[in-house]
């Protein structure tokens, strides 16, 4: 009995064995080092290279100490809102536009170097960045549409603002005229309520979806 045993846990052994000596022949010759996941938005997947790249390439400007949840949280919310985007089936953005999108973000490399670093470092190649800036472009195009017109102000509402504001439009301590400022009070009063409109929206779709951040 014992000898069955011991036939069948070699046996079992020489199974592993032969399936690890697969998996390190089948392995590319410059293997990396397997991601983590750091977030699901229903099924899919958000890794850890996916917030670093985030970073690198200055999709996210990080304001606390904790970047990489920062990322992380802005790569949720995109998902949420692509999936929408996706739904109504948002157009491909204008190639002219793309192509200029995309020499803004690589253009804050020093050199292609750095660039193609980068690109590794965050499993982000070239093909994968512009279909990255293609869907933000879409998704911009998407929420102006959809938010713009519900934030604009009306004419009182920019001057109460101004009132209620006077000092932020300062210049060397004295306040101007509002017909002076009144296109800038309308600006930060349809952007506010833009992202306002925007916050309870995102808030609505991920209390419907399945959201887990790791």
């Amino acid at each position: 009995m014992r000898r069955i045993e011991r036939v069948r846990i070699d046996g079992l052994r020489a199974l592993a064995a032969l399936a690890a000596a697969a998996c390190v022949a089948a392995a590319p010759l410059h293997a990396q080092v397997v991601d983590r996941v750091a977030a699901t938005v229903g099924s899919g997947v958000i890794t850890l290279s996916d917030a670093r790249a985030a970073l690198a390439f200055g999709f996210v400007q990080p304001a606390g100490a904790s970047p990489i949840a920062e990322a992380v949280d802005h790569l949720v919310n995109r998902q949420l809102i692509l999936d929408e985007v996706n739904r109504y089936a948002e157009p491909a953005p204008d190639p002219a536009l793309l192509d200029r999108r995309l020499a803004e973000i690589t253009g804050r490399f020093p050199d292609a170097a750095a660039l193609q670093r980068a690109m590794e470092a965050t499993a982000m190649p070239a093909p994968r960045l512009r279909d990255f800036v293609s869907d933000t472009l879409r998704i911009e195009n998407y929420l102006g549409q959809r938010f713009n017109a519900q934030a604009q102000p009306s004419p009182d509402e920019v001057e109460r603002y101004f009132q209620d504001h006077r000092d932020d439009f300062a210049t060397g301590g004295e306040v101007p005229a509002f017909e002076a400022v009144r296109e800038r009070v309308q600006a930060r009063v349809l952007a506010e309520r833009r992202t306002a409109l925007i916050a309870d929206w995102l808030d609505r779709l991920r209390r419907r979806a399945t959201v887990v951040v790791y």
